[in-house]
């Protein structure tokens, strides 16, 4: 598991199944639906469902592969504080906007962070 997204890995999983299952249900409720309509609908949320399915999936690939920033909003000004794509718990960075010193934490496999 990617360091730092314990949490937000679970959920993204956890609803990438959601998802699947949904997926799974529409085609199935589509190749029973007897009314055109209603099989086009069952489709039509299909199609809705594997968007969702991709989108989910990239942002998971994203996170493993260490390509998705490490960023927090600044408590002080509200400004992106990023502390870049493979960051460890220790590294320190400034507010671009504020100036005010933060540094990384990890607290049960999820990234945090604290003023300094």
């Amino acid at each position: 598991m990617r360091q730092g997204f314990a949490a937000v890995l679970k959920i993204l999983n956890y609803n990438l199944d959601l998802e699947r299952n949904a997926l799974r249900r529409y085609r199935e409720f589509a190749e029973k639906a007897k009314d055109e309509s209603l099989k086009v609908f069952f489709i039509n949320l299909a199609k809705a469902e594997s968007g969702h399915i991709n989108a989910i999936a990239n942002v998971i690939r994203t996170i493993i592969e260490k390509t998705f920033d490490v960023s927090f909003f600044c408590p002080v000004c509200g400004w992106r504080i990023n502390f870049g794509k493979d960051p460890k718990a220790g590294d320190i960075t400034r507010c671009r906007m504020c100036g005010v010193t933060f540094e990384l934490t990890e607290k049960d496999g999820d990234f945090d962070f604290k003023r300094v």
